[in-house]
Protein backbone atom coordinates (compact mmCIF):
# COMPACT_ATOMS: atom_id res chain seq x y z
CA UNK A 1 0.00 0.00 0.00
CA UNK A 2 2.74 2.31 0.76
CA UNK A 3 4.50 1.81 -2.21
CA UNK A 4 1.45 2.24 -4.47
CA UNK A 5 0.70 5.73 -2.96
CA UNK A 6 4.78 7.04 -3.15
CA UNK A 7 3.81 5.97 -7.20
CA UNK A 8 0.99 7.70 -7.25
CA UNK A 9 2.14 10.49 -5.50
CA UNK A 10 5.10 10.51 -7.63
CA UNK A 11 2.95 10.48 -10.79
CA UNK A 12 0.66 13.09 -9.45
CA UNK A 13 3.25 15.47 -8.60
CA UNK A 14 4.91 15.34 -12.25
CA UNK A 15 1.97 15.76 -13.98
CA UNK A 16 0.40 18.93 -12.00
CA UNK A 17 0.65 22.44 -11.49
CA UNK A 18 3.34 23.44 -8.47
CA UNK A 19 0.15 24.60 -6.39
CA UNK A 20 -1.80 21.61 -7.39
CA UNK A 21 -2.73 18.60 -4.83
CA UNK A 22 -5.21 16.08 -3.18
CA UNK A 23 -5.93 14.28 -0.18
CA UNK A 24 -6.69 10.40 -0.49
CA UNK A 25 -7.62 8.22 2.14
CA UNK A 26 -7.33 4.74 0.68
CA UNK A 27 -8.70 1.46 3.21
CA UNK A 28 -8.29 -1.97 2.42
CA UNK A 29 -10.99 -4.46 5.08
CA UNK A 30 -9.81 -7.67 5.23
CA UNK A 31 -12.77 -9.65 6.21
CA UNK A 32 -11.17 -12.63 7.57
CA UNK A 33 -8.93 -11.37 9.99
CA UNK A 34 -11.67 -7.79 10.58
CA UNK A 35 -8.47 -5.48 9.97
CA UNK A 36 -8.40 -2.41 7.88
CA UNK A 37 -5.22 -1.42 6.11
CA UNK A 38 -5.12 2.28 5.28
CA UNK A 39 -3.20 5.20 4.29
CA UNK A 40 -3.92 8.50 4.89
CA UNK A 41 -2.81 11.19 2.55
CA UNK A 42 -3.37 14.30 3.83
CA UNK A 43 -7.42 13.87 4.20
CA UNK A 44 -9.61 14.27 7.22
CA UNK A 45 -8.63 11.25 9.56
CA UNK A 46 -11.90 9.12 9.64
CA UNK A 47 -13.19 8.12 12.78
CA UNK A 48 -13.78 4.49 13.95
CA UNK A 49 -16.91 5.09 16.05
CA UNK A 50 -16.95 2.08 18.45
CA UNK A 51 -19.94 0.14 20.17
CA UNK A 52 -19.32 1.75 23.09
CA UNK A 53 -19.44 4.94 21.78
CA UNK A 54 -15.10 5.31 21.84
CA UNK A 55 -13.33 6.69 18.96
CA UNK A 56 -10.46 6.59 17.46
CA UNK A 57 -9.28 8.58 14.53
CA UNK A 58 -7.68 6.98 11.73
CA UNK A 59 -4.14 9.66 10.72
CA UNK A 60 -1.50 7.13 9.70
CA UNK A 61 -0.23 8.11 6.37
CA UNK A 62 1.71 10.64 5.01
CA UNK A 63 0.93 14.40 2.92
CA UNK A 64 -1.35 14.68 0.29
CA UNK A 65 -0.66 13.16 -2.74
CA UNK A 66 1.00 15.40 -4.87
CA UNK A 67 2.44 18.18 -2.57
CA UNK A 68 6.37 16.68 -2.70
CA UNK A 69 7.72 14.32 -4.79
CA UNK A 70 9.68 12.74 -2.54
CA UNK A 71 6.78 11.55 0.11
CA UNK A 72 6.88 8.44 1.87
CA UNK A 73 3.37 6.71 3.33
CA UNK A 74 2.82 4.77 6.00
CA UNK A 75 0.67 1.56 6.52
CA UNK A 76 -1.75 2.22 9.56
CA UNK A 77 -3.93 -0.83 10.41
CA UNK A 78 -7.52 -1.08 13.15
CA UNK A 79 -9.02 -3.90 14.27
CA UNK A 80 -12.81 -4.13 13.81
CA UNK A 81 -15.64 -5.68 15.20
CA UNK A 82 -19.29 -6.33 15.11
CA UNK A 83 -21.55 -3.09 15.24
CA UNK A 84 -18.11 -0.45 14.72
CA UNK A 85 -18.23 2.35 12.33
CA UNK A 86 -15.76 3.76 9.56
CA UNK A 87 -16.76 7.56 8.94
CA UNK A 88 -14.88 9.36 6.33
CA UNK A 89 -15.59 12.71 5.21
CA UNK A 90 -14.57 15.70 3.36
CA UNK A 91 -14.15 18.88 5.32
CA UNK A 92 -17.56 20.60 3.34
CA UNK A 93 -18.84 18.29 6.24
CA UNK A 94 -17.33 19.21 9.23
CA UNK A 95 -17.06 23.09 8.10
CA UNK A 96 -20.81 23.27 7.46
CA UNK A 97 -21.78 26.77 9.07
CA UNK A 98 -24.99 27.79 11.23
CA UNK A 99 -26.77 31.21 10.27
CA UNK A 100 -25.37 32.48 13.60
CA UNK A 101 -21.29 31.62 11.66
CA UNK A 102 -20.89 28.67 13.86
CA UNK A 103 -19.16 25.61 12.72
CA UNK A 104 -20.83 22.07 12.70
CA UNK A 105 -17.49 20.60 13.58
CA UNK A 106 -16.17 16.81 14.44
CA UNK A 107 -18.67 17.10 16.76
CA UNK A 108 -21.41 17.65 15.20
CA UNK A 109 -21.16 14.59 12.87
CA UNK A 110 -19.82 12.28 15.84
CA UNK A 111 -23.37 13.38 17.78
CA UNK A 112 -25.31 12.66 14.10
CA UNK A 113 -23.35 9.69 13.69
CA UNK A 114 -24.13 7.95 17.55
CA UNK A 115 -27.63 9.76 17.15
CA UNK A 116 -28.35 7.28 13.80
CA UNK A 117 -25.76 4.58 14.53
CA UNK A 118 -28.41 1.57 15.32
CA UNK A 119 -29.39 2.14 11.24
CA UNK A 120 -27.58 0.49 8.14
CA UNK A 121 -24.81 2.20 6.66
CA UNK A 122 -26.60 3.86 4.25
CA UNK A 123 -29.28 5.36 6.10
CA UNK A 124 -26.60 6.58 8.11
CA UNK A 125 -25.38 8.63 5.79
CA UNK A 126 -29.09 10.09 5.13
CA UNK A 127 -29.15 11.08 8.71
CA UNK A 128 -26.01 12.79 9.15
CA UNK A 129 -26.57 14.75 6.23
CA UNK A 130 -30.23 15.84 7.27
CA UNK A 131 -28.73 16.70 10.73
CA UNK A 132 -26.22 18.75 8.45
CA UNK A 133 -28.89 20.56 7.13
CA UNK A 134 -31.18 21.54 9.95
CA UNK A 135 -27.84 22.78 11.40
CA UNK A 136 -26.97 24.97 8.65
CA UNK A 137 -30.27 25.83 7.54
CA UNK A 138 -29.97 23.78 4.32
CA UNK A 139 -26.88 26.46 3.44
CA UNK A 140 -23.77 24.81 2.19
CA UNK A 141 -20.56 26.70 1.76
CA UNK A 142 -18.58 23.34 -0.07
CA UNK A 143 -18.97 19.68 -1.20
CA UNK A 144 -19.84 17.54 1.59
CA UNK A 145 -19.15 13.88 1.09
CA UNK A 146 -19.37 10.97 3.61
CA UNK A 147 -18.98 7.50 3.08
CA UNK A 148 -19.54 4.92 6.38
CA UNK A 149 -18.33 1.24 6.45
CA UNK A 150 -20.13 -0.91 9.69
CA UNK A 151 -18.35 -4.26 10.72
CA UNK A 152 -20.46 -6.90 10.49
Amino acid sequence: MAALLKAVNLQVHASSLADRYATLFYGVFDGAARTLRYVNAGHNPPMVVRRDNSISWLETGGAPIGMFPDSNYEVGAVQLIPGDLVLAYTDGVIEAVNPAGEEWGVEGLRRAAAESSKQCADDIVHSIFASMDEFSRAHQGDDATVAVLRAH
